[in-house]
């Protein structure tokens, strides 16, 4: 991400010069980028080679936003469009005056692509220049193009779409609808076919005006004509084509039975829709829904996300029992999500005879596919899902923010099972071969340290160990849980069974007051954990602690997952991801686990430090993170953070590797608490920064910088 780096799926010459020195016949221009750029096509056609979409015209002419609305004006007056101005002057009172014409809400619109690229809703007339800056921005870096329109922002709205294929003879064949109205920052998640809304008229009258639409243009290729459907006058607007094939399009093969892909090319090589006797009588059988597993945080407002996979495997793919499951992705066990493309890693796809027995297979699909490693929307689009707004079909492109809070929250009860911490637990013992590693044949005093604990060496320190859940939205410094496994001393000596008791260990918020705390005085937080440890220790030496809850062990089985799906071919015992089966208390549990970073712990893994293990239940539809400590390693840990808290609240550090698009503030200027100071970029998406502290701001950075990921973008003192 140099300052002056171009992206060069955006650069016609590169593309065109790399397609024919590989002697390539055709380009297909896939998804977003110059996909919709006639200055591509143009190109590749004058290079003499094929286009796999349709002439420059079309798209410059139905393509563009604005030239298309125009076009429809003069030679198709009698379809329905949005309101909205398609004027070129962005001139503030300009455009202030159309928004009041218009009325508010309004929607910005990059006028050369899609994909919820550089679009913004307004809903009030200081917001407009604001916004129409920052989707000019997006647009220019996604499309080449930072042209916007402005239009009516119908609130009450489906987002309809019919997929179309033109041949180069005049013939355009109608696939039928696509629903795409469950949408983030006006980006598709779900979508499903047919649309359970639409009545057969409406569909029938849908599909001719977008067959007509592009008739008028002599287009050729597969293509999307996008309506806006209101559905409380049941009426619908023209709002775009996308003169590509859609992210979406295996919906619609699965539900028409027609390889749409085969059939772009069968038409580039000139061949005639009319010599398909299969076209001439389609109909819609069964219902099929997508959903797009995307590299994003839901829990702190989508940001993206970049890590490496440490386990992919999905659950089903290919055909089971009366349905289709289909995996479209690149994406292995040790792949590492890049910060220089979109979000979305997978499309996840399913058939079934009726929409609610897609719905289940969907939401289980990605409850049982293990994608540990990246933060991702896969418990997000199970809660989607399983909604019961969704399951009614009468949802609205509204769906997600306005039941975002009950869609944040897991849909599965109860959330987390009372044995979780065991499950991590079991998986370290299991995974270290070699118990008295870490402190046989150690000189523990050959060099004595300052601050020397020597505790760590005490056995009570290595038969207890801690278990903490991590939720970085969460107080206590991202603890949600923690417990303290302790193996009962009547445990059976069976093989492969024990009883277990789950303790509760404390985990006070950092800074939070304890009983001796004056009023109006601050806790001394450090102080705090260092009783707490010691209240803690005590009830597991003297037995209190054995009062929890115990839990029966058996049968654990340790299988490593590599191979099929992975880039790495033979892993060592630590480093590969396992799948984990065991009874709990006469119930089969099942989950896969992978440990971070295990490559740099060789062959035994650290008994007196820290380790993270990631761990994905079917159950719960997601990974999670543990943390294994003793308990003064946990303590410990714990105590540093405190003391080191205070000073993190007045530095903002970068999420990811990104650049400066803008900065807000004046350097030295005075800011509040909860304001945006800075923008930054990242996975082709825009991110604010927002201060969490007032006081005067400072940053070392410039507009165009690149930052890495944990480096200071700003501080406020």
């Amino acid at each position: 991400m140099e300052k002056n780096q171009r992206n060069p799926f955006l650069d016609i010459d590169l593309l065109v010069k790399t397609a024919k020195d590989i002697h390539a016949d055709a380009i297909h221009p896939g998804y977003g980028y110059l996909s919709e750029n006639a200055n591509f096509a143009d190109s590749v056609r004058h290079a003499g080679l094929i286009f796999v979409g349709p002439p420059a015209k079309a798209m410059s002419t139905l393509g563009d936003k604005r030239s298309s609305k125009d076009y429809l004006r003069q030679n198709a007056p009698d379809v329905p469009l949005i309101p909205g101005f398609t004027g070129t002057s962005l001139e503030a009172e300009d455009l202030q005056r159309a928004a009041v014409d218009i009325g508010f809400p309004v929607m910005l619109k990059a006028s050369a692509g899609g994909g919820g690229k550089g679009m913004r809703v307004v809903h009030e007339p200081s917001q407009l220049m604001t916004e129409l800056s920052r989707a000019q921005s997006e647009a220019q870096r996604s499309f080449g193009s930072g042209d916007c329109i402005l239009e009516k922002f119908i609130e009450n709205s489906k987002h309809i779409e019919i997929q179309v294929v033109g041949d180069q003879y005049s013939q355009v064949v109608s696939f039928f609808e696509r629903d795409c109205s469950i949408q983030r920052r006006n980006q598709k998640v779900i979508e499903e076919t047919p649309c359970p809304f639409l009545d057969d008229d409406t569909r029938q009258d849908m599909s001719e005006t977008a067959v007509r639409i592009v008739k008028l243009i002599g287009y050729e290729g597969a293509g999307t004509v996008e309506f806006v459907f209101d559905t409380s006058t049941r009426k619908f607007y023209f709002l775009e084509v996308n003169t590509r094939l859609q992210v979406e399009h295996p919906i619609t093969e699965e539900v028409v039975g027609v390889d749409l892909v085969a059939l772009q090319l069968f038409v580039a090589a000139k061949g005639r829709l009319s010599e398909l006797p299969q076209l001439s009588n389609l109909t819609q059988t069964g219902h099929a829904i997508e959903c797009r597993l995307c590299a994003e945080d839901p829990q702190r407002d989508f940001l993206p996300s970049h890590d490496k996979i440490l386990l992919w495997k999905p659950a089903s793919p290919g055909r089971s029992p009366g349905s289709v499951i289909r995996y479209e992705t690149a994406i292995q066990s040790g792949t590492s999500v890049s910060i220089y493309f979109d979000s979305m890693i997978c499309k996840i796809v399913v058939w079934a005879p009726t929409r609610s027995a897609a719905i289940n297979i969907l939401a289980r699909e990605l409850a049982n596919t293990p994608c540990i490693g990246v933060r991702t929307n896969q418990l997000f689009l199970q809660s989607c899902l399983l909604h019961p707004a969704f399951q009614d079909f009468g949802y609205k492109a509204s769906f997600i923010p306005k039941n975002i809070d009950d869609l944040l929250r897991s849909p599965y009860t109860p959330s987390l099972p009372s044995h979780i911490s065991l499950i991590p637990s079991i998986f370290l013992q299991h995974l270290q071969k070699d118990k008295a590693q870490g402190s046989g044949g150690r000189r523990h005093f050959r060099t004595v340290r300052r601050q020397f604990h020597n505790q760590k060496f005490d056995p009570f320190h290595q038969s207890c160990e801690i278990i903490s859940l991590r939720d970085s939205k969460s107080a206590s410094g991202g603890i949600t849980r923690c417990e303290a496994c302790l193996p009962k001393p009547s445990s059976s000596n069976a093989d492969n069974e024990w009883d277990i008791c789950l303790y509760p260990v404390t985990h006070h918020s950092l800074g939070e007051k304890d009983s001796s705390s004056k009023e109006g005085e601050e806790p001394p937080p450090a102080s705090n954990l260092t009783a707490t440890y010691t209240a803690t220790s005590r009830a597991i030496r003297t037995g209190e602690a054995w009062s929890g809850p115990v839990f029966n062990i058996k049968n654990v089985e340790l299988k490593p997952l590599s191979g099929e799906h992975s880039l790495v071919s033979k892993a060592s015992s630590l480093s590969s991801p396992k799948s984990m089966s065991m009874s709990v208390n006469g119930h089969q549990i099942r989950a896969y686990l992978a440990i971070p970073n295990a490559g740099e712990c060789r062959q035994s893994l650290p008994l007196n430090e820290t380790v993270r293990v990631f761990c994905h239940l079917p159950q719960l539809g997601e990974w999670k993170e543990f943390r294994k400590d003793t308990l003064l390693s946990f303590y410990t840990n714990l105590r540093k953070e405190a003391l080191s808290s205070s000073d993190q609240q007045s530095e903002v550090k970068a999420p990811m590797p990104c650049k400066v698009l803008s900065i807000a503030k004046s350097v030295g200027g005075e800011v509040n608490k909860g304001e945006c100071v800075m923008v930054i970029e990242s996975m082709k998406m825009e991110i604010n920064i927002i201060v969490g502290v007032s006081g005067i701001f400072h940053t070392k950075w410039r507009i165009g910088d690149a930052v890495d990921e944990g480096v200071v973008l700003c501080s406020v003192e």
